[in-house]
């Protein structure tokens, strides 16, 4: 039987205990309901559940388009690549084949000797496959994020940096690849003072880079440690003082030496942190890290950085290509870890060691890059709510029964202007001198 007959024979069976159940009530009711009217509402049952039907159907196809083109998305990708996959186990059997497709529980292979498809449960895979299976995708989007943001990143350190705008349209095809959101993060703290705003693009970036960074450590070791300063800059001063320290206590320990900007920006916490109030202070506990943090040895510099402000960093490094990646993940689940001369051979590693690339933070801290104070009357806009008495009505007495409401009135500490006085530490231009 087909999917009309069906449903038709369905709507019928229906139809017809709607029918009996419309004569039962109007029995009970004491009317007669003629037989035109029971033929009315029989056919209006079946064509009600036919569109229901169809509606159904349509929506299910459209959600099968949806997931077709999610397959063809550039993040959800696989590229073909030929190699041996290893099975779960102490036997480890291996079976080279490329994969076709992949979900959350299996993947879809095509072996390599006999052409056919095979479906295998990730399960049954061993722990270097499963990594590979996360990282490939991601590492093939960062490849082209990279590349697209290639140009833009070299003209940074000349102090060309892009507007928010041109930033956020790199996030565009690749909206979790790292390269994009630091840009943006970068291009927001550098050309506007709003920090918060930048705190998301960073954040979100740091996730990226530590789900890789879990999978396979130091796999592009100068952007995550630059991820890990500028978002620390971030954070200390959106008062978020801990997590500051924990982020570049983070960085100071990739590599054989910590860069001196990294310290540096240590030390101005340090310094900083018993002018705020309790509530914006470095815990105990973190105090300790910030400590050791300040006293470790770092790796010597001729770039002069400036007193009194944080230094960001425009060091990044290719990710790797997905051919090395085997090579890369099986050193690593061998124990290996990266010597001290792979670090230095990275041309931007060694920049970032050499604390090159690295603009201070443009922003006067006084002021919060506004060229003004905040009215100490903390005014709205230049106005305050003033309470007025009234007179609302008389009691039975004829006593009189008084009110309070509020009339906007110019703030008097700074005479309607909305802000305190100027800034003396930037001369009310807002910038660190």
């Amino acid at each position: 039987m087909g999917y009309g007959a069906a449903v038709v024979g369905i709507e019928v069976n229906l139809a017809v205990k709607t029918k009996r159940k419309i004569i039962k009530t109007a029995e009970l009711g004491g009317l007669v309901m003629n037989p035109f009217r029971k033929r009315t509402i029989q056919i209006s049952c079946l064509l009600g559940v036919l569109v229901g039907f169809w509606a159904k159907l349509g929506a299910g196809q459209e959600s099968l388009d949806e997931s077709v083109k999610d397959r063809k998305s550039p993040e959800s990708a696989f590229p073909v690549i030929e190699r041996d996959w290893t099975e779960a186990g102490e036997k480890g059997r291996k079976i080279r084949g490329s994969v076709l497709k992949v979900n959350p529980n299996h993947v879809l292979m095509k072996l390599a000797d006999s052409g056919k498809e095979k479906l295998i449960k990730k399960s049954q895979l061993s722990k270097l496959d499963l990594a590979y299976l996360e990282l490939v995708p991601m590492i093939q989007n960062d490849n082209s994020q990279y590349e697209q943001t290639k140009s833009t990143w070299d003209a940074m350190p000349q102090g060309q940096f892009p507007s928010v705008k041109v930033a956020k349209q790199y996030q565009t095809s690749f909206p979790k690849s790292p390269y994009g959101l630091l840009m943006a993060g970068i291009a927001t703290a550098c050309t506007t003072p709003d920090y918060e705003e930048a705190e998301s693009y960073f954040e979100k970036a740091y996730k990226s880079l530590q789900t890789k960074e879990q999978l396979l450590p130091d796999l592009t070791p100068a952007t995550y440690v630059t991820c890990c300063n500028n978002y620390a800059i971030v954070m200390w001063r959106e008062g978020n003082a801990n997590t500051a320290v924990k982020l570049l206590a983070e960085a100071a320990a990739i590599g054989p030496q910590p860069a001196a900007f990294l310290i540096h920006n240590a030390k101005i916490i340090q310094a900083e942190n018993g002018k705020r109030s309790e509530k914006y202070q470095v815990s105990k506990k973190a105090l300790t890290t910030l400590d050791e943090l300040v006293n470790k040895p770092f790796a010597s510099t001729r770039e002069k950085l400036k007193n009194g402000v944080m230094h960001f960093s425009l060091s990044v490094d290719p990710p790797p290509a997905i051919s090395d990646l085997d090579a890369l993940l099986e050193l690593h689940f061998a124990g290996e870890k990266m010597i001290d001369e792979r670090f230095l051979e990275d041309p931007a590693f060694s920049d970032l060691m050499a604390s090159k690339n690295c603009p201070y933070e443009p922003w006067c801290m006084s002021c919060g890059g506004k060229g003004v104070f905040r009215c100490p009357g903390r005014c709205n806009r230049g106005t305050i709510s003033v309470p007025i008495q009234t007179l609302e009505a008389r009691g039975i007495r004829g006593e009189p029964v008084y009110g309070t409401r509020y009339e906007q009135k110019a703030c008097p500490a700074c005479n309607g202007r909305g802000v305190g006085d100027r800034c003396d530490g930037c001369q009310g231009t807002g910038r660190n001198r």
